[in-house]
This record gives C-alpha cells, sequence and structure tokens, in this order.
C-alpha cells in the first residue's frame, strides 16, 4: 500500500515506493528543467544536527525525470517507523531548493 496525504507517505514494507512529481516555480509557473538541474530523494531517522540523525537512503536523478522509484528490495531494508524524508531540487547554477519535507511511514503486512 501507498498512500500519500499531504506529502506525509505511508507504504508498506517491501512494496515499491514510485512517486510523480510536477514541480513549478514560486509565482506558479511550471519548472523549466536546465541540463544539470537533479533531485535528491533522501530518508534519515532525523533532521541534520540532531544526535539521532543517520541517513538511511540517498538518491539523486536528473530533474527532468520527475518520476522517482525505490525498489521493493529497498523498502524490505527500512525498518517498521516513521522516518524523516525530502526532496531536493539543485539547479544547475548551484541553487538548491527543498521542495518537500515531510514524513515517510514504514508499516507491516500480513506474512
Amino acid at each position: 500500500m501507498l498512500k500519500v496525504d499531504n506529502n506525509r507517505i505511508t507504504i508498506t514494507k517491501g512494496d515499491t515506493l514510485a512517486l510523480e512529481l510536477e514541480l513549478t516555480e514560486a509565482d506558479g509557473s511550471a519548472y523549466q528543467y536546465i541540463e544539470g538541474d537533479t533531485l535528491r530523494f533522501a530518508i534519515s531517522e532525523a533532521y541534520e544536527g540532531d544526535i539521532n540523525y543517520h541517513l538511511i537512503y540517498e538518491d539523486s536523478f536528473a530533474a527532468d525525470h520527475m518520476n522517482f522509484v525505490m525498489s521493493a528490495n529497498e523498502t524490505e531494508n527500512l525498518r517498521y517507523k516513521t522516518y524523516n524524508y525530502d526532496i531536493e531540487l539543485t539547479r544547475s547554477d548551484g541553487t538548491v531548493d527543498t521542495v518537500i519535507s515531510s514524513q515517510l511511514v514504514v508499516t507491516g503486512e500480513v506474512a
């Protein structure tokens, strides 16, 4: 089961996490990809600077793809708990924007 509610993601451990992103600029206009722009999806147990911070997962991909997939094998390695995640846009000129910052909840399944 994959559920996204107000950017909070709930997924069953061992399921595939597939997200499609539609980015817009601050003024509401469509985001225009420039060669070299990238998106970074990261999952952690706490926020950087917290004593419990530990980066669990990180992947970067060209921002023009706007599709992110975390395989069933990868989500199988997550523990049953609530994690923090963010999606960060790094533009080719070096500008960094965190476009989403929320929680990822990994739930169990009936075996």
